[in-house]
């Protein structure tokens, strides 16, 4: 269990959390942010990477940087991204001119801390400058949450870093990659495996990128939306080339030399698709603590166990909800400054202490901010 957490305000300069100086600071602070310029202000999607970049001394310099729109769906994972969407709020089924937002932190399976840091700490960032409104969500490589992965046409998961991509090296020079297209549950994921032909099965459709060519094999016993799923990804692909690549969707002799095999070395055994059973949202078994700063430093305390009431939530502190199969912030409106800002950072330490999987979803909402699941473990 996750003991009480202490934080001495004055120790750690909070002592100015939650005034409006405070606030309009963090505000001037996140408007500064070059790359953030414009962000949320029209409907559609935005996507920034963390990267590491190198001052003169030769010390990290953490920053964002926005990702190529063509680039949308494409992560590598020893990285870490930010996706914004903003929409049009409806009211009774008709869109409004009021704008919505979701902001996700995608963290990669090989992303340092410090990247899990900024992109944690951006996130916040970007909700301060559109002054609160976004629901944040942390998300992980491999189980990313159905709202998510509606964003893209497809996920790919790519080895390596920026650097090594299409648009960084000449053409001739370009290292090919090959990427396995399958079906996990109800989710389909393409993500690297090694350029040879023993990763190649009858059972799988995969997306050879040699750079100027794209390369599709379909294997004989692949499922009809991983054949639809590849083949939309491939063409994604070429189009982001910008006529300078080709989508090769019969196989010829240059896809085997490349590979270094031929047909008869593709293998007969189909990896078994696991189906992931949804778990049943269960409100009897969830566990509510309280974080606040009334005692002058931040503790994090339990505060029922069970079903879970709305009277239980308190408009002046920040609440933890740990529903099993997904974790909820709940913002109070009147909740200080210190106390928001720790808010995620508890609940990820929550999830280490008890030992949870790391990738459950973790939703941070502000109060009077609506969520389905949320919605259906509290009893209102």
């Amino acid at each position: 269990m996750l003991k009480e957490k202490q934080l001495d305000v004055e120790d750690s300069n909070l002592a100015n959390y939650g005034s409006k100086e405070h606030k309009d600071l963090r505000k001037s602070a996140a408007a500064s942010e070059k790359e953030f310029v414009g962000a949320g202000q029209k409907p559609g999607l935005e996507v920034w990477r963390v990267e590491n970049k190198r001052t003169k001394s030769d010390t990290p310099d953490f920053g964002v940087k926005r990702w190529p729109k063509e680039d949308y769906g494409c992560f590598f994972t020893g990285d870490s991204y930010i996706v914004l969407n903003t929409y049009r709020v409806k009211v009774d089924g008709k869109e409004t001119d009021k704008l919505g937002w979701d902001v996700h932190f995608w963290l990669g399976d090989h992303s340092s801390q410090d990247e899990i840091g900024v992109a944690a700490y951006k996130t916040v960032e970007l909700d301060d400058l559109l002054d609160d409104g976004p629901v944040q969500h942390r998300e992980t490589q491999g189980h990313e949450s159905p709202l998510f992965q509606s964003y893209f046409g497809g996920i790919r998961y790519m080895e390596g870093g920026i650097a090594s991509g299409f648009r960084q090296v000449k053409p001739e020079e370009y290292k090919p990659r090959l990427m396995q297209v399958r079906q996990s549950a109800k989710s389909i994921r393409a993500f690297e495996v090694p350029v040879t032909v023993k990763s190649l099965n009858k059972g799988d459709t995969f997306i050879l990128d040699a750079g100027t060519k794209i390369f599709l094999y379909i294997g004989e016993h692949s499922s009809a939306f991983e054949k639809s799923k590849g083949g939309a990804l491939a063409a994604n692909i070429v189009s982001s080339r910008l006529g300078k690549a080709k989508l090769i969707s019969e196989v010829d002799d240059e896809f085997w030399k490349i590979l270094g095999g031929s047909a008869k070395d593709v293998s007969d055994v189909i990896p078994e698709r696991p189906e992931k059973e949804e778990a049943a949202l269960d409100p009897g078994a969830c566990k509510l603590f309280r974080i606040s700063d009334a005692s002058g430093a931040i503790s994090f305390t339990k505060v029922a166990e069970g079903q879970i009431n709305a009277g239980m939530f308190d408009t002046n502190d920040v609440f933890v909800l740990d529903g099993k199969t997904e974790i909820f912030v709940w913002v109070g409106n009147r909740a200080s400054a210190a106390e928001k800002s720790q808010s995620m950072k508890l609940a990820t330490q929550y999830l280490e202490k008890e030992g949870k999987p790391k990738h459950l979803p973790v939703t941070a909402l502000r109060e009077g901010q609506v969520h389905h699941v949320f919605g259906a473990l509290v009893k209102w």
